[in-house]
């Protein structure tokens, strides 16, 4: 089971990342998120249309997922970004 990882309103994600893991202040990190390497996963929601019969058909629609991956004095590390991607132009 993958770890529980903290989900952050997009207004505060650039100041929360400037907080590490253990709540400390990253260094050499100034929570520029715009300026860091943006990755993409391209992952698929699937639904099986009726569960109950045999011949029933799976559909499948891709869901987009949008990272950043920045360093600081530790190294890197990565935030999801999808939603923030959506309004940074506009804040």
């Amino acid at each position: 089971m993958t770890p529980p990882v903290e989900s952050w309103d997009v207004q505060e994600l650039e100041a929360r990342t400037l907080g590490n893991a253990k709540g400390r202040r990253r260094k050499d990190f100034e929570g520029e998120l715009g300026k860091c390497e943006m990755l993409e996963l391209l992952q698929y929601m699937c639904e099986v249309e009726r569960p109950v019969t045999r011949d029933s058909k799976t559909r499948c629609w891709p869901v987009e997922r949008l990272f950043r991956r920045c360093r600081d004095k530790e190294g890197s590390f990565m935030v999801e970004t999808t939603a923030w991607e959506g309004t940074a132009k506009k804040i």
